[in-house]
């Protein structure tokens, strides 16, 4: 299976440095906070009321077919999207190199929040795949992912399936949440000084290294009760989650035996195998790309 989820500018060098220029100067004045996104946007699903899936029109410049919506804002507050896999390029870099790409290309790491919405909902419509009525993964156009498309977006984020960049199979993604002083610290930006932060409290979590279920925090993070009496690994049913070490940053990372949310690597690390999710943001449309 080939996959190519790069991005395709067909500008100048020139162009392509005025453009990052103008993206610094453009998020070096935002000062937008962090939008609480526990609300959907909009039903994952169709309903009788809503019989054409709706599309997400973004000002970055991606495939849409590439990427899946996830049904609730981003850090800018509009409706967000993610890749469906790691994007080309982005490995072998650490945190902060990684924040830098992705960010040049109008695009953003994802918070453990979005992530792990992201992985409820792909595990869901898996799940119900064969019920009509049934949870529905939409990718960014608005189309219905099923069959062979949405089984290995399922096996990507839950076993040693498909490897982004010819190493380790499964999905090994930076996530975009630091971890100093008990608070969170969001990317939010890049200017000349370097990146920009949101830094909150963090919200309540479990204080241990565990397996847990799919009951997470308004941060993405594991609930204190999310433990799992059966402390095994079950494909579709839990993960392991590794608690926030002071000075650490977050990733997921799925292989053979189990996936990870992980609160506990270290910024300067870096991987060939580790890459990350891009997200990008946009307006609801109706899916022939007239307003909703």
């Amino acid at each position: 299976m080939t996959r190519n989820f790069g991005f395709t500018f067909g500008r100048t060098p020139e162009g392509n440095r005025a453009d990052y220029a103008e993206l610094e100067k453009r998020l070096a004045e935002q000062n937008a906070p962090i939008v609480p996104v526990t609300d959907p946007i909009q039903p994952i699903n169709p309903t009788p009321n809503q019989p054409q899936p709706l599309a997400v029109k973004v000002q970055a410049n991606i495939n849409l077919d590439d990427y899946v919506q996830i049904g609730i804002n981003g850090l800018y507050g509009k409706p967000v999207v993610i890749s469906k896999f790691e994007i080309k390029d982005a490995n072998n870099k650490n945190y902060e190199d990684t924040h830098k790409f992705v960010l040049k290309q109008g695009v953003y790491i994802p918070t453990p929040q979005i992530f792990m919405t992201h992985f409820q909902n792909v595990v869901k419509a898996f799940k119900e795949r064969k019920n009509k009525n049934g949870s529905k993964l939409l990718d960014g156009k608005g189309n219905i992912i099923s069959g062979n498309d949405l089984e290995d977006l399922y096996k990507h984020l839950t076993k040693d399936h498909i490897a982004t960049y010819g190493g380790q199979a499964g999905a090994w993604t930076w996530l975009n949440a630091g971890f100093k002083n008990g608070n969170l610290e969001t990317v939010m930006g890049v200017n000349s000084k370097g990146l920009t932060k949101n830094i909150v409290p963090l919200d309540a979590y479990l204080k241990e290294d565990a397996y847990v279920n799919f009951d997470f925090n308004s941060q993405g993070l594991a609930k204190a009760n999310s433990k799992c009496a059966n402390q095994a690994y079950s494909q579709g049913e839990n993960i392991y989650f590794w608690q926030p070490r002071e000075g650490a940053v977050a990733w997921f990372n799925a292989g053979s035996d189990r996936a990870i949310l992980s609160c506990s690597w270290y910024p300067t690390g870096s991987d060939s195998s580790l890459g990350v999710f891009a997200c990008a943001e946009g307006a609801v449309v109706a899916k022939n790309g007239g307003k909703k």
